[in-house]
């Protein structure tokens, strides 16, 4: 991955950074078969698709301008993500399940 970006962007680890979170979510709450895709632009874009269906909850995490209270035991890397990437959004995918983005 890193190699697929590197002649795009001057540092790569805040891509790898983001996309290492939004694999992450996929591993640990939607349980499914995860692929990633890369637009190399500019700007790169980095798509995750998994099979679960996006939610409400997950769809305003996204959107969300701040950062999680100190109490929420989670959505930090979300909020990570939104704070490197120029633009995030979440996508249904047409084969089912969704597609998370950023672009950088």
């Amino acid at each position: 991955m890193a190699q697929a970006v590197h002649d795009v962007v001057d540092d790569v680890d805040p891509v790898l950074l983001m996309t290492s979170e939004l694999v992450t979510n996929v591993l640990l709450h939607a349980n499914t078969d995860v692929t990633v895709s890369i637009t190399q632009g500019p700007p790169v874009r980095v798509e995750v698709r998994d099979g679960a269906a996006a939610t409400e909850a997950l769809r305003e995490l996204i959107s969300a301008s701040a950062m999680p209270a100190p109490s929420n035991t989670g959505g930090r890397g979300l909020a990570l993500v939104r704070a490197l990437a120029s633009r995030v959004g979440i996508d249904d995918d047409p084969g089912g399940g969704k597609v998370v983005w950023f672009e950088y």
